[in-house]
């Protein structure tokens, strides 16, 4: 199956790896080149056991791939966004603003019947998974919570 992520954070890293470590075709998109780059040689930008060798053996064969262009996750079936959802300065409320954005910018790239799957702590695909108006149908959503600590992502996607 091709499968996008967008956003290739600790989560998001960890995620697209372990999808072409089963055999998915996995496109991981950022809006940093800086870390696109490194994620594309195979250099993990952050310590998580494991991940270094998932990195160099799915990129080596071709399923794990990195971009900084959004239009590269059209023709993926399933869309996992797992960018950022920091904490609201002065309250306790996340900020879904970058949430916001990756979703409201993947809708012109998805094929029908797509599934966009929101995956954070904190949050819900629906709530802007709106078509534009020049698009007629509304995509399939679902959430996918993310609580593993830190040194065990990888190892709790196949545990979890």
């Amino acid at each position: 199956m091709r499968i996008s992520v967008i956003g290739c954070g600790y989560l998001g890293t960890v995620h697209a790896s372990a999808m072409a470590a089963l055999g998915h075709d996995v496109i991981g998109i950022d809006v940093d080149d800086h870390k696109i780059g490194e994620l594309a040689q195979a250099g993990p930008p952050f310590f998580e056991p494991g991940l270094p060798e998932i990195l160099t053996s799915a990129t080596a064969t071709g399923l794990l791939r990195f971009s900084t262009d959004l239009a590269d996750a059209a023709g993926a079936g399933v869309h996992f966004v797992a960018v950022g959802t920091p904490q609201t300065r002065g309250t306790d409320a996340a900020d879904l603003r970058y949430v916001d954005a990756a979703i409201e910018s993947l809708l012109p790239h998805l094929a029908p019947g797509a599934l966009v799957v929101a995956r954070a702590p904190c949050l819900s695909a629906r709530r802007r998974a709106s078509p534009p108006a020049s698009q007629s149908a509304r995509p399939n959503t679902a959430t996918s919570r993310a609580w593993r600590a830190a040194g065990w992502r990888y190892q709790g996607l196949g545990r979890p």
